[in-house]
């Protein structure tokens, strides 16, 4: 293949995939491998090349795959790329990715470095073995805006940025940190193993160089990147230089920087991931966990090939697992990292099962779909460090006979939770084209739910089938029953946001109720905070349903909780009254 700057403008269409399992079929035989030759390039008069590696069963497919950008593509073979992706794919491990591994430009100083992307410009960096840098900019267009768009047209990818990664080593590690930072839109994945964080502006002495590495400024001078994560891998042996004299050699220290920020509450303090609010797993090779940047030490590890070989695995997994690390949890949750989706970016699902579910292999469960998913069960991932406690309440109901037996799907939001959880089709039609909510609505009925009754023991029909969420999740769970009432007989919509455009969602819901016979709704709101502003439209929700002939208390609950506020602590002290309401016995 040679992939010209047209490339840009090709757009691939393909049959939409089967429902995919939660767990992919273990699959055996080779990774396939190709070769493109690709156009010169300013940066590359010489032209580059790429090596692709498809999963083994691509060509008997229509599934769509990630896919893993690499720098020093022509480092493969010394790093055990391929070895290593037919291992974990065939153990059932990761969900196969599709890897792109570029091999290096002739001027790989040039190439590998920094860029302002809005100023349009390298940022080089002078070093005693040349000038760092100079054509990183180039590059990385390149990368993000030719070669991406020409590998979406060419093979079956997603192309989300959360099914984009892009992972690379030394100089090629500082590049994709550059990559992930400058083309967020592109890339939701970066990895750098064994980066090179120490490049400076200035070198006149030690703190010169601390103050001003440019990876750091970075990250000091811009927002942000909502949704990114983060892997960076260093090893033990990398190097003996110690410029702060903390006893800790400059690789890890650089890299610890960049994470935990520099100099905190001094003068010349740069902050770092931690500091722009990102979750840090500060030990990944002690535990993983599903925080926004993880930090694996390798003991031992060098600056070399063999080092990066034994980092790959752990890279490969923490990016593409099949399971997402699990939840300090009551009972027994299931957990899948990234579950994919034709129409939405991919996201964790938990499945808790009840206390019963292995001991009664005959029984069937009536099933309760869960928006916001990550603020449910686990503090430790909760927005406010308070969870809801639905997997403890749920635990303590069914042992008092309270509520049936039955299991909760918890869907994870994402950066575009607002644009999903909005009601499209309760907002003008010039302003439906920027939501998604008919979109994650699509993922949850027509790609979840299949797969959770093809991997469970569920009660698959309407009358066993509930969605519930808060503020923003209660106007999904709504719009969900309104929408698909042959799927979900009963929605719990707790703190519900009706001022979103001035009560729309009321008005459209007015004329798309479902059948009152069939289904029920519950609706809350508390009287402080956020919650302040929800009676008068609440009161208009409650009419609305009553001039339908809904019974108050039958088919309907609409409660009012005097001081509660608009928060996780308020949704998990009184989790137990929806869920009575939709499972009660």
């Amino acid at each position: 293949m040679r992939v010209a700057s047209t490339s840009l403008l090709l757009i691939a269409t393909w049959p939409v995939a089967a429902v995919e399992p939660l767990v992919p079929e273990r699959v055996q035989g080779e990774v396939q491998v190709q070769s493109l030759a690709l156009e010169p390039t300013s940066f590359a008069p010489e032209g580059l090349r790429a090596t692709v590696y498809l999963p083994p069963d691509y060509a008997a497919s229509q599934r769509r795959h990630p896919v893993l950008y690499l720098n020093d593509g022509q480092d493969r073979d010394a790093v055990g790329l391929q070895t290593t992706l037919q291992r974990l794919i065939g153990e059932g491990a990761i969900r196969a990715p599709i890897v792109v591994a570029i091999d290096m430009p002739r001027d790989r100083m040039g190439a590998y470095g920094l860029s302002d992307r809005k100023a349009g410009r390298s940022l080089i960096a002078q070093t005693k073995y040349g000038p760092v840098g100079t054509h990183a900019h180039a590059y990385s267009e390149w990368v993000a805006h030719t070669l991406v768009p020409a590998i979406d047209a060419r093979y079956r990818t997603r192309t989300t940025p959360d099914a984009r990664a892009i992972l690379g080593w030394s100089l090629g590690g500082l590049n994709a940190f550059n990559l992930g930072w400058q083309y967020p839109e592109v890339f939701g994945r970066a990895g750098a193993f064994s980066p090179s964080f120490w490049l400076s502006g200035e070198h006149g002495d030690a703190d010169a160089v601390q103050r001003t590495r440019l990876a750091q400024r970075m990250i000091d001078r811009s927002e942000p990147r909502n949704g990114a994560r983060w892997f960076f891998a260093v090893g033990t042996d990398e190097e003996t230089d110690d410029r702060d004299g903390d006893g800790v050699n400059d690789a890890i220290d650089d890299t610890r920087d960049l994470i935990d920020g520099w100099n905190t509450g001094k003068p010349y303090a740069l902050k770092g991931l931690r500091q722009s609010n990102y979750s840090i797993n500060a030990d990944h090779a002690r535990r993983a966990t599903r925080a926004d940047v993880a930090l694996y030490v390798l003991p031992g590890g060098r600056h070399e090939q063999a080092s990066w070989a034994q980092m790959l695995p752990q890279f490969l997994q923490w990016a593409y697992a099949v399971h997402a690390p699990a939840l300090q949890a009551t009972g027994r949750v299931e957990s899948y990292q990234d579950v994919p989706s034709a129409h939405v970016p991919a996201r964790n699902v938990d499945v808790w099962l009840p206390p019963g579910y292995a001991e009664h292999p005959q029984r069937r469960y009536p099933v309760l779909y869960m928006h916001d998913g990550q603020n449910l069960f686990d503090p430790a991932l909760s927005y406010t460090g308070i969870d809801w406690d639905v997997d403890g309440a749920m635990t303590r109901l069914i042992g008092e006979g309270k509520v049936r037996e039955a299991i909760v799907v918890a869907i994870s939001n994402t950066p575009l939770r607002g644009r999903e959880y909005m009601p499209a089709k309760a907002v003008p039609v010039q302003a439906r084209s920027q939501l998604l909510s008919d979109e994650y609505l699509r993922f949850v009925v027509e790609e979840l739910k299949p797969a959770i009754d093809a991997a469970y023991r569920t009660r698959p029909g309407r009358a066993d089938t509930f969605v519930m969420g808060a503020s923003m999740g209660g106007l999904i769970s709504a719009y969900a029953m309104s929408e698909y009432p042959q799927v979900f007989g009963g929605a719990g919509c707790v703190s519900t946001h009706w001022p979103a455009n001035d009560g729309a969602v009321i008005d459209y819901l007015a004329s798309h109720l479902p059948d009152r016979r069939t289904h029920r709704f519950y609706f809350d709101h508390g009287t402080a905070t956020l919650d302040a502003s929800y009676p008068p439209y609440q009161k208009r929700m409650d009419e609305v349903l009553e001039r339908a002939g809904w019974r108050r208390g039958r088919d309907f609950v609409s409660r009012e909780f005097p001081g509660a506020e608009h928060n996780e602590r308020a949704w998990h002290d009184r989790v137990d009254v929806p869920l009575r309401f939709l499972l009660g016995r």
